[in-house]
């Protein structure tokens, strides 16, 4: 369906207007105690439901929240809510691991459309990451802001970095004297920048929102440094006994790929993956090897320092690094923003590099291992590297497209409008690992539904799929694959003035990065995700079919992002249609939507592919 328009909701689609106030004192040390004073005003439906009940989570290890006042305003009377109508309570920590997480959850009374909720509490961080460090990034994302006000006292010298696009906000604040730093942050207008109308997605590049970054270091190097002594204190710990093990049969390997996939598959065996920041002390840094070998499981910190201490043992150069994981995350925030220290990261992985000075981007919290690649959704970002000499901020790079590519060979059979296709699939690189992962978690008979579905878009019958053979999926080591296939349909084909047709979407396989690519619209507000970098090459012959000035639907268009390329050509009595799609860049940034080669882009693809169709006859 075509998007109309785009664009920041508007007042009338919102369901809260909010004014709020907030008063920070940060302590030398790092932490901090912050008042935060709310008024909300129910504009929809969506808005009873957030406060009915509303809750806080918080992690008691480092911070405790106290609710000081919570009621109702309606229609100018005032419902105070009791105190048994408020709940701190722990709460199940399966995805945290064993940390303590908490939350209140706080039963407003007389929720109507119209009422005000008004709520106060006290936060108190009491403990800093790192000794006498304070960094924090405060955004003004809600569904309506009227009014904000931040009042900061801080014990210790703040660097304040500003990003206002709007020109919505006033901030001042005095030279630290009498070891005080005064800082007053106003928004004079008000905001509105969470909710987006009428787009296929909703990813909203930093540089364009509203933010105040504030952090007492300045500089990413020593702020990594830091970090890094509490990392390399527990990498240079002694190998447990089972983490020997796992070294002992890796130095037998060949080559640095089947040496760290074995690592890091071995480990993905002895460990269960908990997936959160936090470890059982609600801290930013691994817990001991023995730990986590004793207890069987840890969270990226834990598996990137349990990994790199194994291959330091077998003589390579290991360097953790945080990352902001996520296949459409904002990959350059902080150096496009010139963000200041602050924990704004969500993922710890490994830079290795071997003698030769071959670098390895590693991230072993996965369920299959890929050295001879890089994740997605780590790729081309962002990282901070914790190392003593060469740590601070630097790149992931991007997946090269040419060593993940998708190639399908095809041969079509028409006859009584029956479409009878047959073909090979081979996945080479990081194009293998979605389907690995799919296949290390399905049945054999799951997966073959799968890729009948994906390849035909429809779900055929049993009698129209033929044969499939997969390769063996077992391991969960990511290897090229190559899928052969048959199978039968019955309404590909469809009745024009001149004869039968055939779309060529039809035989053309994975173009999700089509719709993605074209579904914007004149008021965009997110960047466009694409897909992962990759070659996609679909090649289709048409058997004993010799279409008519099929060269007509030759066309090359080419971009910064992709490029694409249809040649049709008719050779020993068969029709050849070749389709040739490299992605060279996830992201399609917002600033360009208004560009002449997107829009160049856009037009060729939606006029020479989105229904170009052939007449067989």
């Amino acid at each position: 369906m075509p998007i109309a328009e785009a664009k920041w909701s508007k007042y009338e689609q919102l369901e809260l207007e909010s004014d709020i106030q907030e008063d920070m004192f940060v302590n030398a040390d790092g932490t901090y105690t912050s008042i935060v004073e709310s008024r909300s005003k129910i504009l929809k439906e969506h808005g009873r439901e957030i406060f009915a009940p509303y809750r806080i989570d918080y992690n008691n290890q480092n911070m405790q929240i106290t609710i000081l006042e919570a009621k109702t305003i309606c229609q100018g009377k005032e419902y105070k809510v009791v105190k048994n109508m408020i709940q701190d309570k722990a709460v199940s920590s399966l995805k945290s691991g064993f940390d303590t997480e908490r939350q209140i959850a706080i039963a407003f009374p007389k929720i109507e459309l119209g009422s005000e909720i008004y709520l106060k509490y006290k936060i108190f961080r009491k403990k800093a990451p790192i000794k006498n460090f304070f960094g924090e990034v405060l955004y003004y994302t809600g569904s309506y802001i009227k009014s904000y006000n931040t009042r900061i006292q801080s014990k210790i010298p703040l660097k304040v970095k500003v990003n206002d696009p709007k020109n919505v906000l006033k901030v001042s604040h005095e030279p630290y004297k009498q070891d005080t730093h005064n800082i007053v942050i106003t928004l004079e207008k008000p905001i509105q920048e969470w909710s987006v109308t009428n787009e296929r997605s909703y990813f909203v590049n930093k540089k364009y929102r509203t933010w105040v970054s504030l952090s007492n270091v300045s500089s990413w190097k020593e702020f990594a440094q830091a970090f890094a002594t509490e990392y390399y204190k527990v990498i240079n710990q002694p190998l447990p006994k089972s983490f020997v093990a796992i070294a002992e049969v890796a130095a037998t390997k060949e080559g640095d790929e089947a040496t760290i996939n074995y690592v890091t598959s071995e480990l993905n065996k002895q460990i269960q993956y908990m997936g959160d920041w936090r470890t059982v002390k609600g801290g930013h840094f691994p817990r001991d090897l023995e730990k986590t070998a004793h207890f069987q499981m840890g969270d990226c910190k834990d598996f990137s320092a349990a990994t790199a201490s194994i291959l330091q043992k077998l003589g390579y150069q290991v360097q953790p690094l945080l990352v902001h994981r996520g296949s459409t995350a904002n990959t350059k925030i902080i150096a496009d923003c010139a963000l200041l220290p602050h924990l704004g990261f969500n993922h710890a992985m490994l830079k290795v590099t071997n003698n030769e000075k071959n670098v390895y981007w590693i991230d072993p919290t996965n369920k299959v291992s890929m050295a001879q690649g890089i994740f997605p959704d780590v790729a081309d970002r962002d990282a901070l590297l914790l190392d003593h000499k060469e740590g601070g901020l630097i790149q992931v790079p991007p997946i090269n497209p040419t060593t993940s590519k998708i190639l399908c060979y095809n041969r079509l059979a028409i006859q009584d409008n029956v479409v009878n296709q047959q073909g090979t699939m081979v996945f080479k690189g990081a194009s293998s690992l979605d389907l690995t992962q799919i296949a290390l978690n399905s049945s054999n008979e799951a997966l073959k539904d799968f890729i009948f579905y994906k390849i035909s878009n429809v779900y055929l019958t049993d009698e129209e799929k033929k044969f499939m053979d997969l390769p063996d999926f077992t391991s969960s080591i990511v290897q090229d694959i190559t899928i052969r296939y048959a199978f039968q349909q019955k309404n590909k084909i469809f009745q024009t003035n001149l004869g039968s047709a055939l779309i060529l979407d039809s035989i053309c396989y994975f173009k999700n990065w089509f719709e993605n690519t074209v579904s914007t619209a004149p008021d965009q507000v997110s960047d466009v995700f694409i897909g992962d970098p990759c070659i996609i090459e679909n090649h289709s012959i048409i058997e004993k079919t010799h279409i008519k000035n099929c060269e007509k639907l030759n066309f090359k268009i080419d971009s910064p992002w992709l490029s694409v390329h249809r040649s049709c050509t008719y050779k020993n009595g068969n029709t050849e249609i070749i389709d040739i799609v490299t992605i060279l860049k996830s992201i399609i940034p917002n600033e360009a939507l208004q560009s002449t080669a997107y829009k160049n882009l856009k037009h060729a693809l939606e006029g020479n592919l989105q229904k170009a169709s052939i007449v067989i006859g």
